[in-house]
């Protein structure tokens, strides 16, 4: 049997995730892992929990000092996150 065309395996894994519902999981995980590369250690601390949905970037912060610093830097959060993905996939930053 021969082979008609020749496929890269990136290619090929992402049919498959896309095929399987999978991708949007894996976005998931990429932003809330740009999100601790971006806001660092001391930050990501007091992040409980993270959520994703239509462009908008969920999190909540239990220290109010720590919350009011992200949300001075929320603009430059979600386009230093924009820019780890290679997309422009979040449109907006909400913290409570």
């Amino acid at each position: 049997m021969r082979r008609q065309k020749v496929v890269k395996i990136g290619e090929l894994f992402g049919d498959f995730l896309k095929s399987n519902g999978l991708e949007d999981g894996i976005r998931r995980v990429q932003i809330f892992e740009a999100w601790n590369t971006v806001v660092g250690e001391r930050y990501s601390d007091y992040t409980l929990e993270k959520f994703f949905k239509d462009g908008k970037l969920f999190c909540k912060i239990s220290s109010s000092s720590a919350r009011n610093h992200l949300f001075m830097e929320r603009l430059t959060i979600v386009k230093r996150i924009n820019e780890i993905i290679g997309e422009d996939i979040v449109k907006v930053l909400i913290l409570k």
